[in-house]
């Protein structure tokens, strides 16, 4: 698994460089006029996506609004959150393993019994 941050930064950048290609070839093909419209949202998108790409650290550490979203984690740290995640859900398939067999009994039962 790769680090959060690192593959946040990386989709950030490239939403801004198809952004930034669109907006060039709109201009080239003269379909965005120069003078200020809506189509100029697309740029500043493009611009909003690389100054929240800079903003993301890649340290850990850092105490940027970002890093509660995308935190920079080293692969010990990664692994830890994995098996924690795994534990968590061997814990919810143990507890909900009886309840559906319970579930799929009533269910058998009220099908025979209307039947």
């Amino acid at each position: 698994m790769d680090n959060p941050a690192k593959a946040a930064r990386r989709l950030l950048l490239g939403t801004a460089g198809g952004l930034f290609l669109v907006t060039f070839l709109a201009l080239r093909e003269g379909r965005l006029p120069l003078e200020f419209n809506i189509g100029w949202s697309i740029p500043i998108a493009a611009v909003i996506a690389i100054g929240m790409a800079v903003s993301i650290p890649l340290e850990s550490g850092s105490g940027s609004g970002l890093t509660r979203l995308f935190p920079a984690m080293d692969d010990e740290s990664i692994a830890k959150d994995i098996e924690q995640r795994l534990d968590d859900d061997q814990k919810v398939g143990v507890m909900s393993g009886p309840w559906a067999e319970l579930e799929k009994a009533m269910l058998s039962e009220e099908l025979g019994e209307s039947e």
